[in-house]
């Protein structure tokens, strides 16, 4: 089973990223699946989206050591039934990523790709387009785009405007860095330091 890699942030957080290459039986094998999750994943059509579906939970078995219980908020905030910790999940073509915590927590992961250049100017800030290295266009759009998700999940209000409540400061491309965010919501500035990893597979992007 390929569990690509775990980053232990701290004592208290931890994610980690699944490499999807199962089988969905080989997923159903290695689950302890319960039988309302079994009838739920029975009613998604994709193959793809059952296999990254089975792949978060399958990387919560590993970190939890049982099955994960999970429910999801108004807004589809997942959150861990029974435990006092938090989880976020994010999936892309071929990787499924998840954080676990004992606080707040959210992440995205990306592949990068040239597609992502079609819908930048819906996320992408005025004050952002000044850093934008024209030679690494899609890189940075990936980053963005997985910072703004990332601030998403983790403030967790209905309605945002990617483009005009999320900023994220200027920063170098690099294997890993920091990246420094803003969010704007009813007059007040909100801040919220987020860390990401780049490698020729995928973009993540965690706080």
């Amino acid at each position: 089973m390929p569990l690509h890699k775990i980053l232990t942030i701290s004592e208290h957080q931890t994610v980690a990223i699944w490499k999807i290459d199962e089988t969905l039986d080989e997923f159903l094998i290695a689950l302890d699946i319960s039988k309302s999750d079994k009838q739920r994943l029975d009613g998604f059509k994709l193959e793809r989206r059952k296999k990254e579906w089975l792949a978060a939970r399958l990387l919560l078995q590993n970190l939890l050591g049982q099955y994960p219980e999970i429910v999801y908020g108004d807004n589809g905030k997942p959150r861990l039934a029974g435990y006092e910790r938090y989880i976020s999940i994010s999936h892309t073509a071929n990787y499924a990523a998840v954080s676990i915590s004992n606080q707040p927590t959210a992440l995205d992961i990306e592949i990068c790709s040239s597609r992502v250049e079609k819908v930048a100017n819906r996320f992408v800030h005025d004050s952002e387009w000044a850093y934008i290295n024209e030679a690494e266009k899609p890189q940075y759009y990936t980053i963005l785009w997985c910072a703004k998700e990332a601030l998403y999940k983790h403030y967790d209000v209905f309605g945002v405007i990617f483009k005009d409540q999320f900023v994220v400061k200027p920063f170098e491309l690099k294997p890993t860095g920091a990246l420094q965010c803003e969010f704007l919501h009813e007059e007040v500035k909100h801040e919220l330091t987020l860390n990401f990893l780049i490698n020729d597979d995928f973009t993540l992007v965690y706080c």
